[in-house]
């Protein structure tokens, strides 16, 4: 056999042997196979509230930590800031880099950023970014933050904007093709297009990032009693799709926000009125009502608990109510029993 060829089994072990950066969030390094591969195409695409921007940040500090942390990134944003209200979060970084014990100087003299924020800049900047990942022997990894942008640019779609799209294409291309020469893992992320409800939206840009990109993962936050953001595999080379549940960013993540417990529990309950309508006997409305009473009264122990829906940890604030008197009726039932014995002996003697 020519030594030109190398087996399927080389290659597996090849693979094996790659050490893969952590998104962060363990949860999401094994939705997508072990972390992020050098010279692998990661996508992850969600609006602003799923913390997809937050996850960015803690991917770039986490490749900064890799090793013997001399290796570079470099990130470039393509989004329009006062539109999309993102760039380069440097406080949220900064948390990053301390929980990994990483001087925030030295690591942020380590990310080399690039902007394109205008139509003029696209072309230009991609182009400076593959020649810096080109000539750098360090760089670790390339994050393109609004990557669709490139692609889905306003204003008038004349001669011009038709051949403009597909000379971007071309350069993202030739981008991708010089991290993958490399050995450098590229991390882009977009938001989804609207879509109707109950159907998962796909990433803007056309089909052209869907076709590019080796993995792709949708991020969407759940609303519940805890908000959390779920991620979905949707394109992987070598697994099914799949989901899970992040925490990005820890508890104590920069730019959450979520709406107040007690309104949010006020909800659920006025939802809930109609079913307590429909109850046709008397005896049931009275006991949905002590079930609400003990919710209401425990509100605190809803509040911390980690259920994400408000109607299943009501459901659990019912369970450990409904315990508790049956508790109480067994402790009264073993006094009647003590007593009843006690008077069947008196009639004996």
């Amino acid at each position: 056999m020519s030594s030109d060829f190398t087996n399927a089994l080389k290659l597996l072990e090849e693979k094996e042997k790659k050490i893969h950066l952590s998104t962060g969030c363990p949860e999401l390094d094994r939705l997508i196979g072990n972390g992020i591969e050098p010279r692998v195409f990661y996508l992850f695409y969600g609006n602003l509230e799923s913390d997809i921007d937050i996850l960015l940040h803690h991917i770039i500090a986490k490749a900064l930590d890799k090793g013997d942390r001399t290796g570079k990134v470099v990130y470039l944003n393509c989004g329009n800031y006062r539109e999309d209200k993102t760039i380069l979060n440097i406080p949220c970084l900064v948390r990053f880099l301390k929980a990994n014990r990483i001087d925030p100087k030295e690591g942020l003299e380590r990310i080399l950023v690039y902007c394109a924020f205008s139509e003029e800049q696209q072309e230009q900047v991609v182009e400076e970014v593959r020649q810096i990942i080109g000539e750098t022997e360090v760089v670790e990894l390339l994050v393109v933050h609004n990557v669709a942008k490139l692609f889905t640019a306003k204003g008038k779609r004349d001669k011009a904007w038709y051949r403009r799209i597909p000379r971007l294409q071309r350069a993202v291309l030739r981008l991708w093709q010089t991290c993958a020469a490399r050995g450098v893992a590229m991390v882009a992320s977009c938001r989804p297009t609207k879509t109707r409800r109950g159907r998962m939206p796909k990433p803007e840009g056309g089909s052209y990032l869907s076709h590019e990109a080796n993995v792709i993962v949708y991020i969407e936050k759940v609303r519940g009693l805890v908000a959390a953001s779920q991620a979905y595999l949707v394109k992987h080379p070598a697994k099914p799709h799949g989901r899970a549940v992040l925490n990005i960013g820890g508890e104590k993540r920069l730019g959450r926000i979520t709406v107040p417990f007690k309104k949010r529990f006020e909800e659920e309950l006025d939802s809930l009125k109609g079913f307590r309508d429909a109850l046709k006997t008397l005896e049931k409305q009275a006991a949905y009502d002590q079930i609400i009473k003990a919710c209401t009264s425990a509100q605190g122990a809803l509040a911390n608990t980690t259920i994400p829906a408000i109607l299943d940890a009501m459901l659990l604030i019912a369970s450990v109510d409904n315990r508790r008197r049956i508790e109480q009726t067994s402790k009264r039932l073993y006094t009647l029993e003590k007593i009843i014995q006690k008077m069947k002996s008196g009639e004996q003697d």
